[in-house]
């Protein structure tokens, strides 16, 4: 099944997102959808006002001039002309600016309601990309902060500029033709006529302007990945000859860019030639008709009498006010395309198992987190769990305990569940059946405890922008309380002693992002390092920890491994052998966990 909003806060079935993403990035909620409606009434209460104004204004301009013109033949008392006069302009004073206020204040409304969209999808964005597994796939730096800036800066001017106009244009053209329906059939009908035939092409316009700035996007947030990723590997580049290519294909990507972005603005320039030809064949119709029926030549259209001059200055003044909304609303539909066009994007950014509002998502828990402690190295226990991932079934009915201060070693082929077992540990596996517990409680209810007391080693570690200090400094919470002695402790510990030593620098040696300047063993020893920092942790999980390491960088790794799994329960999934020496209990996943009780090892 899939969906899509409908109206603001309402999922309907239809197209857009799937069962998964029902609340995903970029959707105002039901307060956010209220906001958004109010600011609408408001505009359109504005424009309604435009009625009772331009009706004074008609008739100060059609009856005052006889009035006072009887007053010179003293028929009328001057006085009271003047009097009458001075509160026609007031009132018309009064309604214009009660009229700004309205604006202003749905203006107001819908700006900072799309802002708290804008910063809401951002803060959700982060929040699941927080969430995520660290072995999971996620978006190239490039292109995550092309969604989290250029993407979801699209929506505001869609909340801000279309969302409430669609309000507006339901209830303001009813009531003009309405108001003008009172005096002339035939001024309204022309309304009538006209004033469709705008949103009938816009649609038909905004049909290919949502499918132009959907590949727009596609092609920013591939030039923004592109561009990070090729200056990150210039090093490389150069030394294999590369540059004139990468140059090559930058440039195309650019001008593909180039491309995209002037076919948006075709369209949108498209979209304001219709808007402005039927709206002035609209007024022109009418200033015509009117100006037949003053003339005496049309005498048809009224309800009895001729058309009086004030009438007819009415139904000009009104004439403009109809099709304002209709402007609004197409002047807006370039917003809306670029809206809709981000907000498909950010929806299919991440899993649907992680989007916000999914009743899988990970740290679901009825638990306060002020009420766990964690003090020791915990027990960990999966009960008849069943995980599946893209209808393929990983585990089933799979039964496991590792006890506490236990070294637990997992093996098994790839896609065998070595990766999803230590994902449900840390809570970012939540389990289609059974459950996996912590110390009696569920690993979503803990998860938010247990990853501040864990120590993580994956395959591919990364390292920060900074001194090689302030990357090891980012596995504690305090820096203060660490001396320097400390980092050289954890240093000898990982075998990196005499890397460091070696660094022009030390300590203080800055690295590259993901530790540019340093080989496979030497940022895996660093991450080590790193990982004995956390001196309060409990648990140990472990990913490929040797994989791709020379004999000797892989023996320092496993000593190091070996020490801090002292004092800790410790998972280690690995199809390295070597590392069966510091296990005492091994299982093979390969039979989904027929073999779960495993073999002890002297």
């Amino acid at each position: 099944m899939t969906l899509k909003r409908e109206k603001i806060g309402t999922v309907v079935e239809g197209e857009g997102q799937d069962s998964g993403a029902a609340a995903a990035f970029g959707w105002p909620d039901k307060g956010e959808g209220r906001s958004l409606k109010r600011a609408g009434r408001l505009l359109a209460v504005s424009d309604l006002l435009w009625i009772a104004q331009a009706g004074l204004i008609s008739w100060a301009l059609g009856s005052l001039p006889m009035m006072f013109s009887a007053a010179d033949d003293g028929q009328v008392i001057e006085g009271d002309l003047t009097s009458l006069a001075f509160q026609a302009a007031a009132s018309i004073a009064l309604v214009a600016v009660l009229r700004v206020f309205l604006q202003n204040r749905a203006e107001t409304v819908a700006r900072q309601t799309a802002r708290a969209i804008q910063s809401r999808a951002r803060a959700e964005l982060l929040s699941v990309a927080a969430r995520t597994s660290p072995s999971a796939e996620f978006p190239s730096s490039g292109a995550f902060a092309a969604h989290v800036t250029e993407q979801v800066d699209l929506l505001g001017p869609y909340y801000r500029n279309f969302e409430p106009q669609k309000v507006r244009l339901r209830l303001v053209p009813l009531g003009i033709v309405a108001a003008t329906a009172v005096f002339s059939w035939v001024g309204a009908l022309i309304l009538v006529v006209c004033g469709p035939l705008i949103p009938v092409f816009m649609a038909l316009i905004g049909m290919r302007a949502k499918a132009a700035s959907e590949t727009q996007q596609e092609e920013l947030v591939r030039l923004s990945g592109s561009l990070l990723d090729r200056i990150r590997g210039l090093e490389t580049l150069t030394l294999f000859g590369a540059i004139e290519r990468t140059q090559r294909q930058i440039a195309d990507a650019g001008e593909r860019f180039r491309t995209g972005t002037m076919r948006v603005l075709k369209i949108a320039f498209l979209s304001s030639t219709v808007l402005e030809l039927f709206s002035a064949l609209g007024l022109a119709f009418c200033a015509v008709y009117v100006g037949f029926s003053l003339l005496g030549e049309i005498q048809a259209g009224t309800w009895g009498g001729p058309l009086t001059f004030a009438q007819g200055l009415f139904i000009l003044l009104l004439a403009p006010e109809f099709f304002a909304p209709l402007r609004a609303y197409a002047a807006a539909y370039h917003d809306r395309a670029g809206g809709l066009a981000a907000r498909k994007k950010l929806a299919t950014l991440f899993p649907s198992q992680n989007t916000p509002g999914n009743p899988k998502r990970a740290e679901r828990s009825d638990v306060p987190v002020g009420s766990i402690s964690l003090s020791g190295p915990p027990a960990i226990q999966f009960r008849s769990v069943g995980i599946s991932h893209d209808e393929r079934c990983v585990f089933k009915e799979f039964d496991l305990r590792i006890e506490p201060d236990e070294t637990l070693l997992v093996e098994g082929p790839s896609g065998s569940g070595k990766t999803t077992l230590i994902d449900g540990i840390l809570g970012f596996q939540e389990p289609d059946s059974g459950k996996i517990q912590v110390n009696d409680l569920t690993a979503t209810a803990i998860a938010p405890l247990l990853r501040r007391k864990v120590i993580w080693l994956g395959q591919s570690p990364r390292l920060f922008h900074g001194s090689l200090k302030a990357n090891l400094l980012r596995a504690v919470d305090t820096s203060a309380a660490v001396t320097e002695d400390d980092l050289w402790q954890a240093l000898r510990l990982a075998g990196a002693e005499a890397l460091v030593q070696r660094l022009p620098r030390g300590l203080e040696t800055p690295l590259g992002e993901d530790g540019f300047g340093l080989s496979v063993g030497e940022i895996r020893r660093v991450a080590l390092a790193r990982a004995a920092m956390r001196k309060d942790a409990v648990l140990l999980l472990a990913d490929e920890p040797t994989a791709s390491l020379d004999e000797e960088t892989a023996a320092d790794v496993i000593e190091g491994l070996r020490k801090l799994c002292d004092g800790r329960t410790a998972v280690i999934a690995t199809h390295d052998p070597t590392l069966r020496k510091i296990a005492s209990r091994r299982i093979d996943l390969k039979a989904f966990g027929v073999l779960a009780e495993g073999e002890v090892f002297a």
